[in-house]
């Protein structure tokens, strides 16, 4: 077979592997994917997408064994007292050593309380269904196991559908701080676990023998009831109104779950925001004003430009070019992600970090550029951010980065 009938016959493989889902991805990409798929196959992946592939797999082996979590497993109450509601207590909150309760509890920018990741309440069991449901349904589709579709399929059955152990389409008591009886709005970037990881996890599965009807009329009523709730609710309009990488990513959950159910409209008007908000959030420098302004800095930065650049490529599906868009006073998308490449080169951070940067944070974000914008300085950044973080460990972010682009 000659190289152009070879090219010709991969493009057809991804055609057809990408033609049965029914709704439209929200981070893959379907032919990148196909293409990894077919790769692997025919023993043509490179050594580290394999060994990426095989650690995805033994996480999903082990995955199968594990019980489902669900939001009745808290041990306190919600307000509402009904344990169906989320619950979860903000991370940088402290008890109040000037006062007997230690009520209320005070802010430690940046330094994590232990006692607000516990499983007395739903974050770290959000956190894990998420990936969990993310991980299997990546192994349900490069493997067709059906054993790895059935345990995703449960775990969502288990979270959103059964009326017994279900959560409620809402994230009114998210980041609560305990003597504090307001409900907070920062609480909405909890869902990020669900809207990075449910949607496509439920396209890859939609074509496994064991999801039916009923389980799509019931997670699309469920994203739905929850989409309105983020653009409808009192706390949900309070969050897009907030300026930080909270409304990034806000923003980024309605533009997805507006892609997702077939809102165009609404993902055109999430990137538009989302364009305009960059005047406040960049200087004239293009860094973060209220990123570099937290005890974590670079961290926060690279978290915020995720949630952007996730936009971005969103606005490429609905015929927006945020990549390309520059404010009145010339703030842009690539001024912010410039700001932060030249660490890479070795300049030095100037601003508060409370750990040792971690430059994989940027992995997630020149990743996203598109082939047309990606020049030989981003390429270089990429692989240089590759090859520091190689060395230690194929941690989480690589482990995605080599299965789902295939530069090899």
């Amino acid at each position: 077979m000659t190289k152009t009938k070879k090219v010709l016959l991969l493009i057809l493989i991804c055609f057809i592997s990408t033609n049965t889902f029914s709704n439209p991805f929200i981070r893959l990409d379907s032919i990148g994917l196909a293409k990894t798929k077919k790769m692997i196959e025919n023993g043509t992946a490179s050594e580290i997408t394999l060994i990426a592939y095989k650690k995805l797999i033994n996480n999903a082996n082990k995955l199968l064994k594990s019980n489902n979590p669900t939001v009745l497993d808290k041990t306190i109450l919600p307000p509402s007292g009904n344990k169906h509601d989320y619950l979860s207590i903000s991370r940088y909150w402290w008890p109040n050593a000037d006062t007997i309760d230690g009520l209320p509890w005070v802010r430690h920018d940046g330094k994590t309380n232990p006692d607000t990741q516990t499983d007395a309440v739903d974050r770290r069991r959000l956190g894990f269904m998420g990936e969990s449901v993310w991980r299997l349904s990546l192994a349900y589709y490069f493997t067709k196991n059906e054993a790895y579709s059935k345990k995703a399929i449960s775990m969502i059955e288990t979270w959103f559908l059964n009326p017994t152990t279900l959560m409620n389409p809402h994230l009114e008591f998210a980041q609560t701080v305990p003597g504090n009886p307001n409900k907070r709005a920062t609480g909405i970037l909890d869902g990020r676990s669900i809207v990075m990881c449910v949607p496509d996890a439920i396209n890859l599965l939609s074509v496994s023998e064991n999801w039916e009807p009923k389980h799509k009329i019931k997670t699309t009523k469920w994203l739905s009831d929850y989409l309105t709730w983020l653009t409808k609710s009192d706390l949900g309009i309070k969050g897009s109104m907030q300026e930080n990488n909270h409304g990034s990513w806000y923003r980024y959950q309605v533009a997805s779950l507006a892609l997702y159910l077939d809102d165009k409209q609404l993902v055109k008007q999430m990137v538009e925001i989302t364009q305009n908000s960059l005047d406040k959030m960049l200087n004239i420098e293009g860094g973060q004003i209220h990123e570099l302004a937290r005890s974590r800095s670079f961290f926060y930065s690279c978290f915020n430009l995720q949630a952007l650049t996730n936009i971005a490529v969103l606005g490429d599906k609905v015929g927006m070019n945020m990549w390309q868009f520059e404010t009145e006073n010339k703030k842009s998308l690539f001024l912010a992600i410039n700001y932060l490449t030249p660490v890479l080169n070795g300049k030095k951070w100037n601003y508060n970090t409370l750990k040792p940067i971690d430059l994989s944070g940027l992995i997630p974000v020149i990743a996203k550029i598109p082939a047309k914008y990606n020049s030989e300085t981003y390429k270089k950044a990429l692989e240089n951010i590759l090859k520091i973080t190689e060395e230690k460990d194929i941690n989480n972010k690589l482990l995605e980065f080599w299965l789902l682009h295939t530069s090899n």
